[in-house]
Parts: structure tokens; sequence; C-alpha cells
């Protein structure tokens, strides 16, 4: 499998992740100090809010930029195994992730969270636990990924449909792929599919695919998926 991921972009937000939550603590700190030796309780509060409001974007960032499984790692490692006929493209224009294959383009909706996650008859669920007062901060919101997906779904066929010949014959399908290893799936016949990380190849291999597109086709898709990038390609 081909591999082509924006790791300027990586760099840059990682960096921006590290220097946000120091700062955050800086100014926590800052707050403590000044309270302390000044007793300036409008200026402590003030610094404690900036401090609070750092700290947490940059845990966010860090989230999402630094922390292990990092989306794109845990994809690359779901679909090792694919030959170079698929791409994976990471933090790219027109999405975040998503994969060409002989028969179309699949997109994937990744979330970052752990512990039991349910959908029943369309409405998502993550029970609340006291362990995230200490390390969930900055963690994203659940959500609704199929309505996520599909969102993302019908902004690539609409990039499609701008930039190459014959778009609506390109079929284009999407995946909910949760990539932390604690994470516990419980669906009820969900619109799309979802799926752990772990479990993407296997279940991309049973799943029942549509014809190859024809070869200008696929060197269509290639080339505006392609075009424009500043990504590492592997």
């Amino acid at each position: 499998m081909r591999l082509t991921t924006n790791e300027k972009l990586v760099a840059r937000q990682s960096k921006i992740a590290r220097y946000t939550t120091y700062g955050g603590l800086a100014v926590l700190l800052g707050a403590v100090v000044v309270n302390f030796f000044l007793a300036d309780l409008l200026l402590s509060y003030a610094s404690l809010f900036v401090g609070f409001i750092l700290a947490y974007i940059g845990a966010m960032l860090a989230n999402k930029w630094i922390k292990e499984p990092r989306a794109d790692h845990a994809l690359e490692k779901g679909l090792k195994g694919f030959d170079n006929k698929h791409h994976l493209f990471n933090y790219l224009s027109p999405l975040s992730h998503f994969l060409i294959t002989p028969t179309g383009v699949l997109v994937f909706k990744v979330k970052l969270l752990d512990g039991t996650i349910t959908c029943v008859n369309g409405k998502w669920n993550r029970p609340w636990k006291w362990s995230r007062l200490f390390g969930g901060m900055g963690q994203e919101a659940l959500g609704d990924p199929i309505a996520e997906l599909n969102t993302e779904i019908a902004a690539m066929k609409k990039f499609l449909a701008d930039k190459i010949d014959n778009a609506p014959l390109v079929p284009v399908d999407g995946y909910v792929v949760f990539t932390d290893p604690r994470v516990d799936l419980s669906m009820d016949d969900p619109a799309l599919p979802v799926v752990k990380a772990e479990d993407l190849k296997e279940t991309l291999r049973k799943n029942k695919r549509g014809a190859v597109l024809l070869v200008k086709t696929q060197e269509q898709l290639e080339q505006a998926l392609s075009a424009g990038t500043n990504g590492q390609a592997t």
C-alpha cells in the first residue's frame, strides 16, 4: 500500500500542542505565585482562567497530533498488507483520511475515544466515567459519527465532481474507525460500517466490492487526489 501523509502539518500541529500545553502550565504556575506573593485575587483568577484554557487546548491538540495511536499510524497499521493499487492519504485536501482503491474511494471518519461506546436506533452513547476527570482532558466529543461520515462522503463526492470526468461512476463509501485499542463497541445495525482499526483490513476484505474502475478513471482519480499535496509519499 502506498501512503501519503502531510508530515509538515503533523510537525507544525505537534509543536503548537506542546507550546500551548507548556504555556498553559506556566500561566497556571504564575497564578499560584501571584496569589501567594501578591495576594491579587483578580489577577490570580484571570491567570487561572487563561492557563486552564491554554492547557485544555494543548491537551486537545496533543490527543490528535501527538498521542499514540495517532490516527494516521492506526490506519496505516490497520491496512497493512494491501497492494500498491491502494493509496492512503492523511491530513490532505479534501479530507483528513481517505483511501483510493481499484473500485473507488473510501473515506475514514476516525474517532480517538476509549471506553464503552454504543449505537442503538441511531443514537450514540458513551457512559460517563470519573477517570476522565484525570486522564480525559481535551478528548473530542463522541457526537454522531455516522452523520459526520455522511458529511465527509458528500464532500468527497463534490470534490470529485469538480475534478474528474464521470465522477458519479466512482463509488465513494466510508467507515467510522475507532483507533484506541481500549474501545468497546456495541453497534445495533449502524447505517454505515463502524469498526476498530485493528479489524479494518479484515472488514474491507469481507465486504463486497463493485467492479474495477476503468484505467483512465483510476488515473484521473489518482491525479486529482494527489495534485498539490505536500505530504510524504512512501
